[in-house]
């Protein structure tokens, strides 16, 4: 399934139920969305890929030998079945470039489309804080202000910036081993955002809100939910004309369904203990509906350096986003399962919807065989996008993308180094 935090890994645990009235008030913004897409748009049309293809290949002098160097050599050692990468510093181009196949006798191609996962969180954060910048809502919001009937634990004193921050003290759903059974049975499920819910809620929270520190996909569907209520509108709408569009990301758009524009980047993975493609598997229980989205490695660079930049935030806003809050709130408490809590650290923490590590302004998303790399170094204005796709010999549940990216700092940024 899913590893977005670097260091994730499942856990057991079980159920109790939810009040069903919380998938009419969270789906509400994907089903008027998919209804206003349809009116105006034909099936064809959504599946053609929007922007100008993303096809410009480089190795410019030894760096960008290097880094494609190195991205042979993963791909060959990992046995991938593709790598789509991008290295930018400032306006330089130092690589990029498609390696390996999409399909049997189909080669990758840079203008090849794939789900972003949880660089929508950075998306969010960025929604958020804007919001909080232009007075529509507050960051200590409570989620009860916003979504007064969802019936939630600590919904007074849970605010959005905990959310935002996973300090809410909420339990993930992803990790439950029933949830994985189910998903792992019928991939292809339509997840509705109160089963996501009941899945986390089964058990209690598991510290006070704003104690400690959780990763939680369960704070990204609540929090969708909240900005839909703030903004008035669907959450894809609200990313698309508050961030998508505003990065300059136009090959960017929400995937409301399981389908991907085409050329789409074609995913496997031997995680159901059988070599299978996984590239329509449905992504709807990855976070809130309407922060789904499909991208190119073009505009995933483009992105890393929208966000990691805060280029769509007030200078405040963007210290709040990359502020390393989470590292006062000390080690994980007892009353949280084994595993689950971290201490963040100066050198890796979790900020608004971004996580720093080793000075990069990062996310990392994994799911159905393909890792990704969405990362920029402020410091030397340098980003990097790596998407890879794993071969029938690769390691289950390992983000190839990851030990790329490290070898790439390794060689241009060697004081930048992110650990692992």
């Amino acid at each position: 399934m899913a590893r977005s935090w670097p260091y994730d890994r499942s856990m057991p645990w079980r159920f109790t139920p939810l009040t069903v009235a919380l998938a009419l008030a969270l789906l509400a913004g994907a089903c008027s969305s998919e209804s206003s897409d349809s009116s105006s748009t034909s099936l064809a049309d959504e599946l053609v890929a929007p922007g100008t293809a993303c096809d410009e290949t480089a190795a410019v002098g030894e760096e960008g030998e290097t880094v494609a160097e190195i991205v042979e050599s993963v791909a060959s050692e990992a046995g991938l079945s593709s790598v789509l990468y991008q290295v930018t510093r400032g306006d330089e181009l130092i690589a990029a470039d498609a390696v390996g196949e999409s399909q049997a006798g189909v080669d990758a191609d840079q203008s090849m489309r794939f789900r972003t996962g949880n660089v929508a969180f950075a998306w969010m954060g960025t929604l958020l804080l804007l919001f909080d910048e232009h007075g529509d809502a507050s960051l200590d919001d409570p989620v009860s202000e916003w979504l007064p009937d969802l019936d939630v634990p600590n919904a007074d004193e849970v605010t959005l910036k905990m959310l935002a921050q996973s300090t809410s003290g909420y339990p993930d759903y992803v990790p439950d081993a029933a949830f994985n059974d189910d998903f792992y049975a019928d991939p292809f499920r339509q997840w509705k955002p109160s089963e996501l819910l009941d899945v986390a809620f089964a058990q209690e929270p598991f510290y006070e809100p704003g104690t400690a520190w959780n990763y939680a996909h369960t704070n990204y569907v609540i929090l969708g939910a909240a900005l839909a209520e703030i903004g008035g509108k669907p959450l894809d709408e609200l990313l698309t004309e508050m961030v998508t569009q505003p990065m300059g990301l136009d090959a960017t758009a929400a995937a409301l369904t399981p389908a991907l524009p085409v050329p789409a980047l074609h995913t496997y993975s031997s995680e159901r203990s059988v070599w299978e493609e996984t590239t329509f598997w449905n992504p709807s229980w990855q976070t809130a509906p309407g922060s789904v989205f499909s991208t190119d490695i073009c505009d995933l660079a483009a992105s890393a350096v929208a966000v990691g930049t805060g280029t769509l935030l007030s200078d405040e806003a963007y210290a709040s986003m990359v502020a390393p809050d989470t590292v006062e709130l000390g080690a994980a408490p007892d009353t949280c399962p084994e595993g689950a809590c971290r201490q963040n650290t100066e050198s890796v923490f979790y900020g608004l919807g971004v996580i720093s590590i080793s000075d990069w302004i990062v996310q990392t998303p994994l799911f159905g065989g393909m890792g990704a790399v969405h990362a920029y170094l402020p410091e030397a204005d340098l980003a990097v996008a790596i998407v890879t796709v794993a071969g029938q010999a690769s390691e289950v549940d390992e983000n190839y993308a990851m030990g790329i990216w490290k070898s790439i700092a390794e060689e241009l940024t060697p004081e930048h180094v992110p650990p692992g």
